[in-house]
């Protein structure tokens, strides 16, 4: 039951960045922490934005497509 308590988690994530913080080492493994989540956050956000132009890129021109000879029939 110990391991189900919040507080228990949060105190153990403090206890670590304070660990890792009072050496040179320390501090190395924690800016690649860093540098990971950041990247972790970052990389989706940014794959979903360039498959969201190339579909924006693909409508776009089909919509002109179409505005340029509205009787043929493009399936």
């Amino acid at each position: 039951m110990i391991g189900l308590n919040a507080w228990a988690w949060a105190q153990g994530c403090a206890m670590c960045r304070a660990a890792l913080e009072s050496s040179a080492e320390g501090r190395l493994v924690a800016s690649s922490f860093r540098h990971g989540i950041l990247m972790m956050l970052v990389l989706p956000y940014v794959l979903f934005g360039i498959f969201g132009f190339f579909i924006y890129r693909a409508y776009r021109k089909r919509s002109k497509q179409r505005q340029q000879n509205p009787y043929s029939y493009h399936a």
